[in-house]
């Protein structure tokens, strides 16, 4: 999985789409892990700042996923790890809960890719830990597990 938390247009300014030398760079990268045997995620972690409901912020991401499917990559991850579990007001006046807001923008990114066979989803709550009051009764599992398309696949970690 391409995730690193240190490229800024990975986190921090996911909306810009990478320059023609990036874009180069990363296409090398994915022909050569393929020329591995290897299938590389491509990953963005959008959920700082990212507003659910914002057509442009909808736009955006998935302007930044075509760039790299145009670069060769066809499996791709959504972060929503390790975000502040609030709705912006903007978002609350659309979405019932953090849940229905990021599977609106997961399902609308799948479906833009042509649903790709490999499209992975990061929860908020990612972990046991971090369910609330447990992974089998946390509302925002449950509306998820309801929400998302059945080809988007979900990361798990811990117990």
């Amino acid at each position: 999985m391409y995730a690193p938390k240190d490229e800024l247009k990975h986190r921090l300014l996911w909306r810009e789409p990478y320059t023609e030398h990036e874009a180069a760079q990363l296409a090398s990268l994915i022909a050569a892990a393929r020329e591995q045997g290897v299938e590389l995620v491509f990953a963005l972690s959008t959920g700082q700042d990212m507003v659910f409901s914002s057509a442009s912020d909808r736009l955006l991401l998935q302007r930044k996923l075509r760039q790299v499917a145009a670069a060769g990559c066809s499996s791709f991850a959504l972060l929503f790890d390790d975000i502040d579990p609030g709705l912006c007001q903007a978002d609350r006046a659309v979405f019932p809960s953090l849940a229905q807001a990021q599977a609106s923008v997961a399902n609308e990114a799948y479906r833009a890719l042509g649903q790709p066979p490999v499209f992975l989803f990061c929860p908020t709550e990612y972990c046991s830990a971090l369910c609330s009051p447990s992974p089998s009764r946390s509302r925002y599992l449950l509306a998820l597990g309801q929400e998302l398309l059945p080809g988007i696949g979900i990361i798990w970690t811990g117990e």
